[in-house]
């Protein structure tokens, strides 16, 4: 049976948080800011919060953001990790909550056979400010963030759409929008997590690289035996 890793961009595959660096590239600290203060003093979700944030960038090009976006480095080891994966009969595809052309265009460079993001409007060659979110389902529970990506939704359709079960499934992130994907799949990862509530959802917290996350990977395959963790990476 095949696998499917679910990776995150953000903070994991890249070792920068692409939103947080266009902002600054762009000179938008103070309004990123001023959207942060609104979160904090108005209670926006999630997902309005990433509204405001796409607000910031109407009128730019992709071009515009490629510029900036393609500097981010990799992780050390996450083009490896990945071929890897992939080469064992496994596939991958990156689920972020950042946004769809800058998710495809590090999919293309990696060569990961899907992505899973918010889309964004483009008038003219021009973004429109206006948030495109991939589906989430409509009866969430009262205690759901909601998140600009719901993670979990991503992976049980992912799962569909490759034909595998939920058990053959490994999650890797670092943030709390990842907690339900790495809680549900599995095997979920936190790599460098940036809370608590990340490494208490995942089955293994590793920090470092992916070079660290292969051993730390067999050395699960070593104490455990024949599972998920034995089919990733030979």
């Amino acid at each position: 049976m095949s696998v499917l890793a679910l990776l995150d961009m953000d903070g994991t595959v890249l070792m920068g948080r692409s939103l947080r660096v266009l902002t600054r590239a762009f000179g938008l600290e103070e309004e990123l800011a001023a959207i942060d203060r609104e979160k904090r003093d108005q209670g926006l979700s999630e997902r309005e919060v990433a509204e405001r944030i796409a607000r910031l960038f109407a009128g730019r090009t992709l071009e515009d953001l490629y510029a900036v976006f393609d500097i981010i480095p990799l992780t050390p080891g996450a083009q490896w990790w990945i071929r890897e994966v992939r080469t064992n009969g496994g596939k991958v595809v990156l689920v972020s909550d950042s946004w769809r052309p800058l998710v495809e265009r590090l999919a293309r460079r990696l060569g990961v056979d899907a992505v899973w993001a918010n889309g964004l409007e483009i008038v003219g060659g021009r973004l429109t400010g206006r948030l495109l979110p991939p589906p989430c389902p409509k009866n969430l529970p009262p205690d759901c963030r909601r998140h600009a990506v719901c993670k979990l939704h991503a992976l049980h359709v992912l799962a569909r759409r490759f034909g595998v079960s939920i058990a053959d499934t490994v999650a890797v992130g670092d943030g709390p929008v990842d907690v339900c994907m790495l809680r549900e799949s599995g095997l979920g990862i936190a790599l460098n997590p940036k809370a608590e509530e990340v490494a208490q959802a995942a089955d293994l917290v590793v920090y470092g690289d992916f070079y660290d996350l292969a051993e730390a990977i067999a050395a699960r395959k070593e104490r455990h035996g024949e599972g998920i963790g034995s089919r990733i990476v030979s």
